[in-house]
């Protein structure tokens, strides 16, 4: 059986709130299909390339899981410790030396930077990844922010990686240079 739920990317808690009330059983159908195969999820990835003298590159996987995206990949070519993760708004990647065609993070509801955890935060805020001694970042994790279709949605946008820890403050967390981009782009199945 194939239900068909609409979720909106990027809901108010207030909108979720007011949604509990109409979770009463009733009569109506939202679609039901038997013959239907089970529905394929969307996929992006972002292949990073350096920017200036860094030689930070990698791949990183963005599943879109319904609720949630998994974000999965690998970073090498990092300093060992914390290094700031975000989308940013554009996907242009022509600056190389700076990486500031890119422009700032994501954030077309106008909230202020913060953790991935945090009810209010730019859209583009996915934290630190953390380099081993040997310069590399595994990543494997969740965001409930992010989405890959409707009107936020991440792709066409760049990820960057920045120099440093991500601090958590305004106006954009001060994670220092960028060292690597790459555009997020729907992949190839």
């Amino acid at each position: 059986m194939f239900v068909l739920l609409l979720i909106a990317c990027n809901q108010s808690s207030e909108m979720n709130a007011s949604m509990e009330d109409d979770n009463a059983p009733t009569d109506d159908v939202v679609a039901v299909n038997d013959d239907a195969e089970e529905s394929e999820s969307v996929t992006a990835v972002a292949e990073l390339v350096a920017i200036g003298e860094s030689g930070v590159t990698g791949s990183v996987k963005f599943v879109d899981m319904g609720d949630e995206v998994r974000v999965t990949g690998k970073v090498t070519g990092l300093t060992p410790g914390k290094h700031g993760f975000h989308v940013h708004e554009k996907g242009d990647l022509s600056d190389k030396e700076t990486g500031k065609s890119a422009g700032g993070h994501f954030n077309p509801t106008d909230e202020p930077h913060g953790r991935p955890s945090d009810e209010e935060r730019h859209i583009g805020d996915l934290g630190n990844i953390e380099a081993n001694e040997d310069g590399v970042a595994t990543i494997d994790m969740t965001d409930s922010v992010i989405c890959l279709e409707g009107e936020h949605s991440i792709v066409g946008r760049a990820l960057m990686i920045h120099q440093g820890e991500d601090q958590f403050t305004q106006p954009s967390g001060d994670a220092g240079d960028r060292v690597a981009f790459g555009k997020i782009e729907v992949a190839d199945e």
